[in-house]
């Protein structure tokens, strides 16, 4: 085995002879085969193809129309729920915050505040 190569498996990465050989092997029995078309033959260039793809992809470019409306809860939940669901949130940036003390505590000044938050929110949705 060479010193470049790791294997993981039946595969391997890196200098292999064996790789090699069973390669070739494939190449020659996978040999391509051309279709014969007599008459036109379509040379495109690269830049034409991509330039291509750019007008198509501009062509299909999804359209969203964002309306910055502003949704009133009373339309759509109770007084009840409004406040179960105040004091829901409450509970979690409570403790959001705890664990991203804890974080603040174990790692000074390792994390930026946002990312700080992002990784509390996920331990502590997980607990």
């Amino acid at each position: 085995m060479d010193i470049n190569q790791v294997r993981f498996g039946s595969y391997s990465i890196g200098n292999s002879s064996i790789g090699a050989r069973k390669s070739e092997a494939k190449a020659k029995q996978e040999a391509p085969v051309e279709a014969k078309s007599e008459g036109v033959k379509n040379e495109v260039s690269a830049d034409e193809l991509f330039s291509a793809m750019n007008i198509a992809g501009l062509q299909n470019k999804a359209q969203i129309n964002i309306s910055r409306t502003e949704v009133n809860p009373m339309d759509y939940l109770s007084e009840d729920r409004i406040k179960d669901i105040e004091a829901m949130m409450g509970k979690f940036e409570s403790g959001v915050n705890q664990v991203a003390d804890m974080i603040e505590a174990e790692f000074p000044s390792v994390f930026s505040q946002q990312d700080k938050l992002a990784l509390a929110a996920n331990v502590y949705a997980a607990e």
